[in-house]
């Protein structure tokens, strides 16, 4: 039985401790939903990998990782349009792969109840943006729910499914990194075991978005949306506390409101300050918002990332000829994300009231407890760290101009850390050989874009046929480690393998040769002799060249190893042959190398004994502990 598998019971009223993302998964699977797809990214991964594991014990449920997020959210969607009920989960960036369909769907809106999660990122903790995508949901004229604490999430999720179909329209659930990866406990509700087989009602009018059709639906969003905005008021997740005296007032949504509500009752401040707690905030209850303006005469809103209810806060105010002064991103950063202690500021400021406000400028002492810095690294062991390698040996010997490395993202975007310092650009998934298409026509610069497998599969082919359609001068190289590794080594097309067990592969260099490259290679970065000369190889080439790297994560390869009973052997360094040239932490990278006094040291628990190490040691100083 799976470890996760107490989300799957059928037992209504039982307690259990779960993460924010289980929760979404618990409240889809109450709901009946029947298919579930999405594309791997913190912080919605588990999302997807609880609902599969929900499957296991429901076999009612379809569970797919789609190759991006707009085959995603399009799987889902045509569940929808069969009359069952379907769940596209992805990260916040992801919105954007998948907002063609995602817009259209605003206009047609849901026959069968069709949810979004959007799992936002505050503080870029694994992101190259901090999105806030209820401006999405609002250029696409979609409700938002936002969930304040892990019973919400599951209550929403299961309560959205209900509104998407009642309302016919397409539902958002935005969460956050906190409550995502936050746990509590979830009260279980009724599985309504209403799973039924979908039957596609040809209703080409709906489906079908030539002008003429969408032009009507457009009228026909519009109008379901105006009912929507009527009846947000009266909808459970959104609640209005005033309490009569007070001039203050505070209106929070999402996580923002757990860490308010904490901190009035903690300092005493409950009876104080009238609340308006949000949960749909797309649209926003326009009447809540009016009674609590008309009750006081200061307002705090406590939201994370832009000032999306303070907008309509204000907007508000203004229309009513009620002039408040209204508080919003002057107290509450619009970066990062929020913490207690942003909140608690925000409320001493708000106040006026002395309360124990945290400064950023505190001392470590003050602090008490203070990690320390940690730079992120590749894995000991990892073949990008290899071909990186490779890549800069490789380049010193074919141009005299510096090489332009266009990376993009995955666990290789490392790269950009010294001592390698072989990633150069990194802008979105599939970027790199989209910018390397652009960077070969104005430069004369060696051009290289470096992708990982799941990435090339989620948005980098396109790219790839774009540079044979235009015969553009750039070496491709996909560092293939046979997962989808960054956001815990799910498969993808390349691995031979999807959710429900084998599938057929897809070779990355089948693709490459399919859409028109000549030259395409495959090499295991661990062969530096080997893979140094296929990079210059495939400089010489006139035209796209694409190279796979490929060996298994070394996180998996290790694992392998032990479920095969293999011992790993693992290196030493000979101090009597180390000259301390530093090469082999100098110009390559590996955790398990270090410098102690001068001389390199290697931690045997970190080491995987993969040897590349000892490839680079020009005084054959590194050998295997059996050398010795």
């Amino acid at each position: 039985m799976s470890k996760n598998s107490i989300i799957a019971e059928d037992i209504s009223g039982k307690v259990a401790l779960l993460m924010g993302n289980e929760a979404i998964a618990r409240g889809a699977l109450e709901a009946s939903v029947s298919v579930a797809a999405g594309y791997p990214g913190t912080p919605a991964t588990e999302i997807i990998e609880s609902l599969f594991t929900i499957s296991e014990s429901w076999p009612e449920i379809y569970v797919e990782w789609s190759t991006n997020e707009k085959v995603a959210f399009e799987v889902a969607y045509a569940a929808s349009m069969c009359d069952v009920r379907g769940i596209a989960v992805m990260k916040h960036v992801g919105l954007n792969v998948a907002l063609d369909s995602v817009m259209t769907a605003g206009y047609s809106g849901a026959r069968g109840g069709l949810v979004l999660v959007s799992a936002d990122d505050p503080n870029c903790y694994s992101s190259q943006n901090e999105q806030d995508n209820r401006f999405l949901a609002r250029h696409a004229l979609i409700p938002v729910f936002e969930p304040s604490d892990v019973q919400e999430a599951k209550d929403m999720t299961k309560f959205a499914f209900d509104f998407s179909e009642e309302y016919k329209t397409l539902v958002m659930i935005r969460t956050t990194t906190r409550l995502s990866h936050s746990r509590g406990n979830v009260i279980f509700g009724n599985i309504n075991k209403d799973w039924k087989k979908g039957e596609f009602d040809f209703d080409i009018a709906r489906w079908t978005f030539l002008p003429n059709i969408a032009r009507t639906l457009r009228k026909e969003q519009l109008k379901r949306f105006k009912e929507i905005e009527e009846i947000t008021n009266n909808l459970p997740f959104n609640w209005l506390k005033i309490n009569n005296g007070s001039k203050l007032g505070i209106i929070s949504s999402g996580i923002s409101n757990a860490f308010v509500e904490d901190y009035l009752k903690a300092l005493n401040l409950a009876d104080e300050v009238s609340l308006l707690k949000i949960g749909i905030t797309h649209p926003p209850p326009r009447k809540l918002i009016i009674d609590l303006l008309s009750n006081v005469e200061k307002v705090l809103i406590v939201e994370e990332l832009e000032p999306f209810i303070e907008l309509y806060v204000n907007a508000i105010s203004n229309e009513i000829n009620r002039k408040i002064q209204v508080f919003g991103k002057d107290l509450v950063p619009r970066f990062s994300e929020i913490t207690p202690d942003r909140v608690l500021n925000a409320l001493a400021k708000f106040t006026g009231k002395s309360l124990p406000a945290f400064s950023e400028n505190q001392t470590e002492e003050e602090i008490c407890v203070v990690a320390p810095p940690r730079p992120p690294v590749l894995c000991p062991g990892c073949g990008h760290s290899a071909f990186f390698y490779a890549l800069k040996v490789a380049i010193s010997k074919i141009s005299q101009k510096p090489s332009i490395l266009s990376g993009d993202i995955g666990c290789y975007t490392l790269g950009y850390f010294k001592p390698l310092e072989a990633i150069h650009t990194a802008i979105c998934m599939g970027g790199s050989i989209g910018l390397a298409n652009g960077f070969s026509k104005v430069t004369d610069a060696p051009v290289f874009a470096i992708i990982g497998d799941s990435t090339f599969f989620h948005a980098g082919i396109p790219a790839l046929i774009n540079a044979v359609f235009n015969n553009s001068k750039i070496i491709v190289t996909v560092l293939d480690n046979y997962t989808t590794a960054m956001t815990g080594l799910q498969v993808d097309p390349g691995t031979g393998k999807n959710l429900t067990g084998t599938t057929q592969r897809i070779l990355i260099e089948e693709v490459a040769k399919g859409v028109g490259v000549k030259f395409v290679r495959v090499v295991d970065p661990y062969e530096l002799g080997v893979m140094i000369e296929t990079i210059k190889e495939a400089f010489q080439h006139d035209g796209p060249s694409l190279i796979v790297a490929r060996h298994l994560c070394s996180l998996l390869e290790v694992r392998e190893k032990r479920k095969r009973g293999e011992k790993i052997i693992p290196y030493q360094v000979m101090e009597e042959k180390c000259t301390s040239c530093h090469l082999c932490v100098s110009n390559y990278s590996c955790p398990a190398l270090s410098v102690n006094e001068e001389k390199i040291v290697i931690d045997e628990m970190l080491c995987t004994g993969c040897g590349v190490c000892a490839k680079i040691c020009p005084e054959s100083a590194i050998v295997q502990s059996t050398e010795l």
